[in-house]
């Protein structure tokens, strides 16, 4: 990454308190899945363009801009990884654990 990069101890004096453990947690999960960028960034769109978020007046349009990043993310993946069908559906589930540990955050 060419990004900031933090420790535990930075993240939890950041505010991040019990969030830090979670989120490293989080991060380690991401590592058998070796993701190369190109995934990253489609999870990461997949993620932030969300029809279920709360007060969207248009949800239904959220959702059909989301569509395409998820067929082309389970496209590449069966590309990238012929012999593994799981890893489309494993990398989607990622969401999930992402979303729990932001709605204990909030």
């Amino acid at each position: 990454s060419d990004g900031l990069t933090l420790n535990r101890t930075q993240m939890h004096n950041a505010g991040f308190g019990p969030l830090t453990d979670l989120v490293f947690a989080f991060a380690n999960q991401l590592l058998p899945l070796e993701m190369d960028d190109a995934e990253t960034g489609l999870l990461s769109a997949i993620c932030l363009i969300c029809g279920d978020r709360q007060d969207l007046e248009q949800p239904d349009k959220v959702d059909k801009l989301q569509e395409p990043l998820l067929e082309a993310l389970k496209i590449y993946v069966r590309k990238r990884r012929p012999n593994k069908p799981h890893m489309f559906p494993k990398m989607l589930m990622k969401i999930t654990d992402l979303r729990s540990i932001s709605a204990k955050g909030e």
